[in-house]
């Protein structure tokens, strides 16, 4: 089969955009998401999947805590960014994030898996922090919309 048209195939169906954070240093490493899903309720684990060639992998790979915010409608700007290669945040840029995202999951990495040229990052929940109902940002056919 031949990448392009999987990557087609795949852009018809949206999918919710979450932001990844590890902190290194003073700063936290930023990645945009969308192979955010649930694994299970009891007890409470997700996953997402990362390009072992990215040039963020090395990293997610190596970090043991990880903190997942379900973007809104009102983050396109900040998810644009991180985009097209933002990708450290400082503590005080992610208070404003925190702000405005829908909520933010503190998580353990329990392992990775590798799976063709991607990684599968498992997580357990810890701590669910500032739920807010607020629409999601959503990426469908290239592009960041909301419902």
């Amino acid at each position: 089969m031949k990448l392009n048209k999987f990557k087609l195939a795949l852009s018809n169906y949206p999918t919710g955009i979450v932001c990844v954070f590890s902190k290194r240093k003073k700063l936290y490493e930023a990645i945009l998401v969308n192979s955010f899903t649930s694994v299970s309720l009891k007890p409470p684990l997700v996953l997402w999947s990362l390009d072992k060639n990215s040039s963020k992998f090395n990293a997610f790979k190596n970090s043991k805590d990880q903190m997942i915010v379900l973007l809104s409608k009102n983050q396109k700007k900040f998810a644009q960014k991180i985009a097209f290669n933002k990708d450290k945040v400082s503590d005080m840029e992610l208070k404003k994030i925190l702000k405005s995202s829908i909520c933010s999951l503190y998580c353990t990495k329990l392992k990775k898996i590798k799976a063709g040229d991607h990684f599968t990052f498992f997580l357990k929940i810890k701590k669910i922090s500032n739920i807010k109902t607020l629409k999601p940002l959503i990426y469908y056919k290239k592009n960041f919309l909301t419902i």
